[in-house]
C-alpha cells in the first residue's frame, strides 16, 4: 500500500506546485502587465509598492518580456523619472520592481544636477515625456559624496565632479562621521536646484508633477522617500 500511495502523493504535490505557479503568473500578468498611472500620487504609490516587493523578496519583474520591448519600441511613456547615482549597487528599475519603459533614469556619479546635460535630461522627461513624479535619490556609502566631503585630491574630470559636489554642501565638509546626512542633504540641494526652474514649478502648481528627495539603503534595499 505504501508503495502505491507514495507515487500518488508525489504526483499530487507536483500538481499543486504547478497550480500555484500558474496562479502566481496570472496575478503578475493581470495586475502588472498594463500599469495605468493617471496622477502624480499614483505614480509615487507605484514606486513605493515596487520597492516594497523588492525589499520583501517578492519582486514580479513586470513588463520585462519581449512583448513589452516591442510595444515600447515606437515610443516611450515612462510614468516616473529618477535622478540617481551611477553606483552599480543602485539598479533603479530593479529597486522599484518596474519594467521596460516605466522609468526615465538619469544617472551621474553622486547624482549631481550641476550642468545643462543633466538639467536638460530632466526637462526632457518632464516636458516631452510627461513623467508624473521625479525622484532625486542618494544612497548609502556614496563614493562621490564621501570623496567630496573628505576633500579628496583628484585631477581632471573627477576633480571637477568632486568640486561640484563639495560646492553644493560646504556645511558638510570634513564631517565624514556624518556621511548619511551629507548624502541626504546633497540630494535636497539638487531638488532645490530643479525647483528653481519656472516651468517645473508650473507643472507642480498645476498638480501634474511631484518632486521628491529619496535615499536608498544599500544594506536593506529600502528606499525612503521624503514627504
Amino acid at each position: 500500500m505504501k508503495r502505491i500511495l507514495l507515487p500518488i502523493i508525489i504526483l499530487l504535490a507536483m500538481c499543486a506546485g504547478v497550480v500555484m505557479y500558474v496562479l502566481k503568473s496570472n496575478v503578475s500578468t493581470s495586475e502588472e502587465c498594463c500599469l495605468v498611472v493617471n496622477t502624480p500620487e499614483e505614480a509615487l504609490a507605484a514606486l513605493k509598492a515596487g520597492n516594497e516587493r523588492y525589499v520583501s523578496g517578492t519582486p514580479i519583474h513586470p513588463r520585462c518580456d519581449m512583448e513589452r520591448v516591442q510595444a515600447t519600441a515606437p515610443h516611450q511613456a515612462p510614468f516616473a523619472a529618477v535622478v540617481g547615482c551611477s553606483d552599480s549597487r543602485v539598479p533603479v528599475e530593479l529597486v522599484f520592481d518596474q519594467g521596460v519603459g516605466d522609468i526615465f533614469v538619469i544617472r551621474t556619479a553622486g547624482n549631481n544636477v550641476n550642468n545643462d546635460v543633466v538639467m536638460g535630461s530632466i526637462d526632457y522627461a518632464v516636458e516631452h515625456l510627461g513623467v508624473k513624479v521625479l525622484l532625486v535619490m542618494g544612497h548609502g556609502s556614496c563614493g562621490g559624496v564621501t570623496s567630496a566631503i573628505s576633500n579628496g585630491e583628484e585631477q581632471g574630470a573627477i576633480g571637477n565632479l568632486l568640486e561640484a559636489i563639495s560646492n553644493d554642501i560646504p556645511e558638510c565638509m570634513h564631517k565624514i562621521e556624518d556621511l548619511d546626512n551629507a548624502i541626504r542633504y546633497h540630494a535636497h540641494v539638487q531638488v532645490e536646484r530643479i525647483l528653481s526652474s519656472p516651468h517645473i514649478m508650473e507643472k507642480i502648481e498645476k498638480g501634474e508633477l511631484l518632486i521628491k528627495r529619496a535615499y536608498y539603503d544599500v544594506h536593506s534595499g529600502r528606499v525612503t522617500i521624503d514627504g
